[in-house]
């Protein structure tokens, strides 16, 4: 058995579909424990608003995924075609989508495999046939899964992340590096929390993860940065609190990852 089937067999959930059909105006969707979202765009555009940081707009055809409770507001200032689902997540799967981002957008264009499984429901909403609703959740159980097999298929990207978690023996570094982001991990350290030589941590790592730990180390520090700067928090504080002694280490390494600065990467999300 192929390890996302083991994993998603391990750690159930159940999707659900609540509205589909054009929507202008806009809803909010609060959190609710051990509840994500699904939304799908066909047509026009969405804007996603959160608690903090500036509004995310979403141009159809995109799938939207919301692993863990977020609250969000959808708003649309002209008609667009949606269908949206909850996904509820059941056992002990909780604490490990928690660590996944609170939202990935997924437009349709990046992942082609999706398509068939969209126009699909799309197709089906439009029906009024018997067992409508069964079918909806079916087919959006299935979209699901074919996207977390497209990120999983992409050098492992956010599922990497999960199978992570769900390996006992790096599970420990894993959770450390996110609780402590900023702190002077080295790969002997990290190791060492896992009662594993350097090699041999470093080699499961990355065949379980999908890149070797310091990869996973500076994507955590800069997703955290991120989140410092939608806050309004100045990039000499944010440096430090992620890790780097100086502003100019902090500012490369950004660099490095997203192909622009901290203060572009804000102004590009409307922060300046």
């Amino acid at each position: 058995m192929d390890r996302l089937s083991a994993f998603l067999m391990r750690f159930g959930y159940t999707v659900e579909t609540f509205f589909h059909g054009q929507f202008c105006g806009d809803n909010l969707l609060p959190a609710k424990p051990g509840t994500g979202h699904l939304h799908l765009v066909r047509h026009g555009q969405i804007w996603l608003h959160h608690d903090d940081g500036p509004p995310l707009p979403v141009d159809g055809p995109a799938v939207i995924l919301y692993p863990q409770p977020c609250a969000h507001r959808i708003v649309a200032r002209d008609h667009a075609e949606l269908l949206c689902a909850t996904i509820v997540s059941h056992g002990s799967a909780d604490g490990l989508i928690r660590t996944l981002p609170r939202v990935i957008p997924m437009p349709l264009a990046q992942m082609p495999a999706l398509a068939v499984t969209f126009n699909l429901l799309f197709e089906e909403a439009g029906q009024q046939g018997y067992g409508q609703k069964l079918i909806l959740d079916r087919l959006c159980d299935v979209l699901l899964l074919q996207a977390l097999r497209e990120m999983l298929a992409q050098r492992g990207g956010v599922m990497g992340r999960v199978f992570g978690l769900s390996d006992s023996t790096l599970s420990r570094a894993i959770l450390a590096m996110h609780a402590e982001p900023g702190a002077r991990w080295t790969v002997d350290t990290l190791a060492g929390l896992c009662g594993m030589s350097r090699s041999k941590f470093a080699q499961r790592f990355h065949a379980v993860v999908g890149i070797p730990p310091a990869e996973y180390l500076l994507e955590q520090r800069i997703h955290l940065a991120k989140r410092l700067l939608a806050r309004g928090r100045q990039v000499q504080e944010i440096a430090a609190e992620v890790g780097y002694s100086t502003q100019p280490a902090f500012t490369r390494a950004f660099r490095t990852t997203c192909k622009m600065t901290p203060r572009e990467w804000l102004a590009r999300r409307g922060g300046l």
